[in-house]
């Protein structure tokens, strides 16, 4: 049997080109369609949605869409976004499948990644903290 080591951890992960390639394709996509569509929330406040990163599935059957807020607003939280994206999730997949040229076309699933969100904020707390020292 191997033994676990903390070396798994430090393993740089291969990506495979194909891969890649397909991951670089949908985000060019999809980042065109988010541009044609106008996302608005329920109070008439534009959104401003970036794809922060895809994970794709091996068989480049699936991917995962991280998505990040930019907006000023930043009260918005995750299920907004979320929602207003499944409003128009008909629309954005009719488009996808067309503009990219693919034999499968990968089945989207949008996420939202706090992570950055609360990295900012962060941010702010030291910048705060700086200013008052």
């Amino acid at each position: 049997m191997r033994k676990q080591n903390d070396f798994d951890l430090y393993k740089i992960e291969k990506t495979n080109p194909r891969i890649f390639k397909i991951k670089q394709l949908i985000k060019k996509s999809l980042g065109e369609i988010f541009l044609s569509h106008d996302f608005r929330t329920k109070d008439g406040k534009d959104l401003l949605i970036f794809i922060d990163d895809i994970i794709l599935s091996k068989d480049a059957r699936v991917a995962n869409v991280f998505l990040t807020n930019f907006s000023n607003d930043t009260e918005l939280d995750g299920e907004e976004i979320l929602s207003e994206i499944d409003n128009s999730l008909q629309k954005i997949k009719k488009e996808f499948s067309s503009k990219i040229e693919l034999r499968y076309t990968p089945k989207l699933r949008f996420k939202f990644d706090g992570l950055r969100e609360k990295s900012f904020k962060i941010d702010q707390k030291i910048n705060n903290l700086s200013k008052t020292k």
